[in-house]
């Protein structure tokens, strides 16, 4: 029963916060559904059947699931709107990690203007060096984001994705200059932590040429910077994109190869250790809003896995979720790497341990835990990966049972490079280049696997899009098919 009223509070959270998302969730719509627990009320004193209790608390998180959506500010405050199309001058502060790109650097920006806040985008010169929490003045033209074509159909709605975070314009081309420092406590803690994330990248470039270098530091702290337009194509193709950002299911794999390889340490000192790495791993990315999030997803599954309590950390995923939502309801249907890591989790919880049983002729026990995990992970993730995006990558299984079993030990021998040319600078670089010749061939087979991949016929096809209730009953019919396992059992 109490199970029950759990669940029936966090999906009736999340069912109002997609309504309200989706639809105008107006006051008559709040009135009716705040009438309803009435009448169940009344139901459940004439039958005192338990049902009619559910059906009350599940209306009131639709309820609170609803208004929670409408107080979220989703657009530009009206001081600013005036400035829209307009060559303007502002100052602010950068309050997120520098996304540095090929040809610019996107800077989070909040800037403010007579006592009222708002976040921009600002594209600036990739030569520049920016920090967060730099006080910057900004100028050029000030734009709406706007919502773009994607492949099979689909439109990709920029404005809400960037909404989500505060973001509510864009400035594109931008001349930023640095004119101070914050005083934020906060912003200095983000400011070290990416101090220390730029000092590895140097570390890992001084170890091995490019691309090599750029994919270690993609696995090792999340980024796509430096792998080009073609190779990034050919991971995304191949089915191993999630490798290069710092998603739950990265890290979960990388997790459990520590988990796996400290097994002959008592379990406890194993599991402490693996939680320690998606710990750091959360640290080395900046700790922002997304690498907490995977850190968060990726802790929970490992947990799963190393424990076999699937049922008590199910309850936790969702219980995250509902603190996810209830922190920021926007994530739910406008943030697809949310989507992503909260059903890749998912699987990796529920589906997992059927899959190890599927797969147990497979006698080398790390690659069954890995095919199990890639297995049950893009399982969860497809439904709303083919909704999202219509890219179904054909030699997706076979290329990541192919390449996920090295990714640990290419992370290992990368991090142990760096830390070779960070504490002996004074060597000579052929030395330091030695030093990352392991992982330089690991990574090289990486990208080999996936450009060949990509280079086969026929390797990714794009399905037209589809509605969403067919991604509601494809999870359904999951659901179901898991529920019928477990019964088995």
């Amino acid at each position: 029963m109490r199970l029950l009223g759990f669940y029936a509070v966090v999906l009736g959270f999340a069912i109002g916060i997609a309504y309200a998302s989706i639809f105008s969730f107006a006051w008559p719509v709040l009135a009716f559904l705040l009438l309803l627990p009435t009448f169940f009320a009344i139901g459940f004193l004439v039958t005192r059947k338990a049902v009619y209790l559910i059906a009350i608390l599940a209306a009131c998180a639709i309820s609170a699931g609803g208004v929670r959506t409408v107080l979220v500010p989703t657009a530009l405050p009206p001081v600013f709107a005036p400035l829209i199309e307009e060559s303007v001058e502002l100052e602010g502060t950068i309050v997120a990690q520098p996304d540095a790109r090929e040809t610019s650097s996107r800077l989070t920006i909040e800037v403010e203007k007579e006592g009222e806040r708002t976040r921009i985008i600002a594209s600036a010169p990739v030569h520049r060096k920016y920090r967060v929490g730099d006080r910057v003045q900004v100028s050029g033209k000030l734009s709406l984001p706007e919502p773009f074509a994607t492949d099979g159909g689909r439109t990709f709605a920029y404005d809400k994705f960037l909404a989500k975070d505060g973001v509510f314009a864009v400035m594109s081309p931008a001349h930023v200059e640095i004119i101070g420092k914050s005083s934020s406590s906060v912003l200095a803690v983000f400011r070290v932590l990416q101090s220390g994330r730029d000092t590895f990248m140097v570390a890992v470039a001084r170890t091995m040429p490019e691309p090599e270098s750029a994919l270690a530091a993609g696995l090792i702290v999340g980024g796509k910077q430096g792998l080009g337009e073609e190779l990034l194509d050919a991971f995304t193709v191949a089915g191993l994109i999630h490798i290069v950002v710092l998603s739950g299911y990265n890290v979960t794999i990388v997790a459990e190869a520590v988990l796996r390889s400290l097994s002959f340490l008592p379990r406890k000192i194993a599991l402490a250790t693996a939680c320690s790495t998606i710990g750091l791993f959360v640290l080395a990315a900046g700790a922002g809003a997304a690498a907490t999030r995977a850190g968060a997803m990726a802790l929970l599954g490992l947990i799963a896995r190393s424990t076999g309590r699937i049922y008590k950390v199910m309850h936790a995923l969702f219980l995250t979720l509902f603190g996810m939502l209830l922190w920021n309801p926007l994530l739910l249907m406008h943030d697809p790497g949310f989507q992503f890591s909260f059903v890749a989790t998912l699987g990796l919880i529920v589906l997992c341990p059927h899959m190890e049983k599927l797969l147990i002729w497979v006698r080398v026990t790390f690659v069954r835990e890995i095919a199990a995990l890639t297995f049950a992970a893009q399982i969860g993730v497809l439904p709303i990966l083919l909704f999202q995006t219509g890219n179904l990558s054909l030699v997706s299984f076979v290329v990541n049972i192919m390449v996920l079993p090295v990714i640990p030990l290419a992370m290992g021998c990368a991090a142990l490079a760096s830390f070779v040319a960070l504490v002996l600078p004074a060597f000579a670089d052929a030395f330091v280049t030695a030093a990352g010749l392991p992982a330089y061939a690991l990574l090289s087979y990486v990208i080999l696997s996936a450009r060949t991949a990509a280079s086969l016929p026929l390797a990714s096809v794009v399905i037209p899009a589809f509605p969403f209730w067919l991604v509601v009953a494809a999870y359904g019919c999951l659901g179901l098919l898991v529920w019928r396992l477990e019964k088995k059992i």
